[in-house]
């Protein structure tokens, strides 16, 4: 016959153990034959994570989206040029790409590009609208459900709208169709959150699991990969192009989707600990809008002295600075081919040059200037936007292609711009509110296509035959006003250099 609770909690007074008071009633009786909670498990030994992290995943994401770049816009060219404006066959061939146009193609050019500029400013927007807004709850629920989940879906999302680019472009091979097909292969991306979910993750998942000294470094690490991607695609698309076809290309970029895909699915376990993952729905989950408010609180509420400052200048930093290169994007590639006559092997060896540039500067950035001179986390970014400001003030008025080379060495540390306004972020944030700020800032950083795309087409458009380079005055001053916001928290930095935060981004 079992026991009462007095009968139990006499005996064990009689043998001398401790035990937590009882209340005698039907409930606790209940509650006590109840099992105990497991225990938590213990964290996660990232010590793996030694040499790589998300690195070869983000090298061949971007890899591949590049190699796909500008012959997806040579496509939408020639498309246009076939169905909507009407041309023949032999007028619209050189707007594919693989040979340079002659003088009389120019005219057709011009044409052309007034109509599609529409169209790629329309692919912008669509991938800026949706991952903007569904970036504002990426932040807060991966906090609950993970970084791997927001991982792997936005590599899947990639890696359909690869499939679909390579139907249309089948599709192609035997007839002509509007170029507003080719939106759909955007369609998949944009649904799962696209380069905003894309980047919230990548960076939440390296705050994880990097340890605290070398935050900035891997998020060095991380955007050199994510560099070196964009310069294999960019040298490698004009090669493949010219040596195979769009169908090939877009096939073999596919595959590295799909290796980007595996990587992350076999070697990238969660960051988050077993214990701190919630349990409940996670689609409906995603879609509370208590976890915005909470974003939005955190991002506005009161903090010691200037942080909350230095932080929404660090945003407003970032999301002009991505502003600035999401309206270049958008009519670059026209650009350089209606005023120097450039193909896409000659474009994209441009873009390949940049990037090694780039990622020289940062290896620069990092060992001589900040390991061996010690300049602060602040004095980088500034530099590095000064940096910008030169670059697109050479472009702008460039005569002869080769000052646009003169210009990318003139701005070889603009790479180290994003990660060391991100280290800012990681520094003066909470190390529990640094995923809801990387969440707003991704936002911010999506929704600035809203704008540039317009902007920066609009002004290509009406100084196409007269300046077609008028645009990169306007990259010139918008980096000189981050250049002047960053150059505030130097000037707070300095004066508050007391407090251990300003210390470690002033130093």
């Amino acid at each position: 016959m079992p026991r009462s609770d007095t009968e139990a909690l006499v005996a064990d007074v009689e043998t001398g153990e401790d035990s937590a008071p009882r209340i005698l009633d039907a409930s606790s009786a209940a509650s006590s034959e109840q099992v105990d909670p497991p225990p938590v498990p213990p964290p996660h030994d990232y010590s793996s994570y030694r040499w790589f992290i998300l690195e070869p995943a983000v090298f061949l994401i971007f890899f591949a989206r590049n190699l796909i770049g500008a012959v997806y816009q040579n496509q939408i060219l020639y498309q246009t040029c076939i169905t909507i404006e009407k041309f023949n066959a032999t007028q619209c061939e050189p707007l594919l790409g693989i040979d340079r146009g002659s003088d009389a193609d120019k005219e057709v050019e011009v044409i052309v590009q007034t109509y599609s500029a529409n169209i790629m400013m329309t692919t912008s927007l669509l991938e800026s609208i949706i991952p903007a807004f569904a970036s504002l709850f990426l932040g807060p629920w991966s906090d609950k459900f993970g970084r791997r989940p927001i991982l792997l879906t936005t590599f899947t999302g990639y890696l359909t709208g690869a499939l679909i680019l390579i139907v249309i472009t089948y599709i192609t091979r035997s007839t002509n169709i509007s170029p507003w097909w080719f939106l759909l292969s955007s369609v998949p991306s944009v649904l799962s959150g696209g380069t905003c979910a894309l980047i919230t993750g990548i960076y939440c998942y390296i705050s994880d699991v990097a340890k605290e000294r070398k935050k900035a470094l891997r998020m060095v690490l991380n955007e050199a990969s994510l560099c070196a991607g964009i310069m294999m695609g960019n040298v490698a698309s004009g090669y493949i192009y010219a040596a195979t076809n769009a169908l090939v290309l877009f096939s073999i970029a596919g595959s590295l989707m799909m290796l980007a895909l595996m990587y992350v699915l076999l070697f990238v376990p969660e960051s988050l600990n077993p214990g701190e993952i919630h349990t409940g729905s996670r689609v409906r989950e995603f879609f509370r809008f208590d976890l915005v408010k909470d974003l939005i609180r955190t991002c506005f509420k009161r903090r010691p002295n200037f942080d909350r400052a230095i932080i929404w200048l660090t945003m407003i930093a970032l999301t002009i600075a991505i502003f600035d290169m999401e309206g270049e994007s958008t009519v670059n590639y026209m650009f350089v081919q209606d005023k120097f006559n450039w193909t896409i092997k000659d474009f994209s060896l441009f873009n390949a040059s940049r990037i090694v540039i780039q990622i020289v500067g940062s290896i620069v950035g990092m060992v001589v200037l900040r390991r061996v001179l010690k300049m602060s986390i602040v004095t980088m970014a500034m530099l590095s936007l000064a940096c910008c400001v030169l670059e697109s003030t050479v472009r702008a008025t460039a005569v002869y292609w080769q000052e646009l080379y003169l210009g990318m060495t003139l701005g070889m540390m603009r790479g180290v711009m994003g990660p060391m306004c991100r280290a800012i972020l990681s520094h003066v944030a909470p190390a529990t509110e640094v995923g809801k700020i990387f969440a707003l800032t991704t936002s911010m950083e999506s929704v600035s296509p809203l704008g540039a795309a317009p902007l920066y087409t609009t002004v290509y458009k009406a100084t196409l035959e007269n300046y077609p380079g008028a645009f990169n005055f306007i990259s010139a001053g918008l980096y000189f006003v981050c250049y002047i916001l960053i150059a505030v928290i130097f000037g707070i930095q300095n004066s508050m250099g007391s407090s251990s935060v300003y210390q470690a981004i002033g130093s």
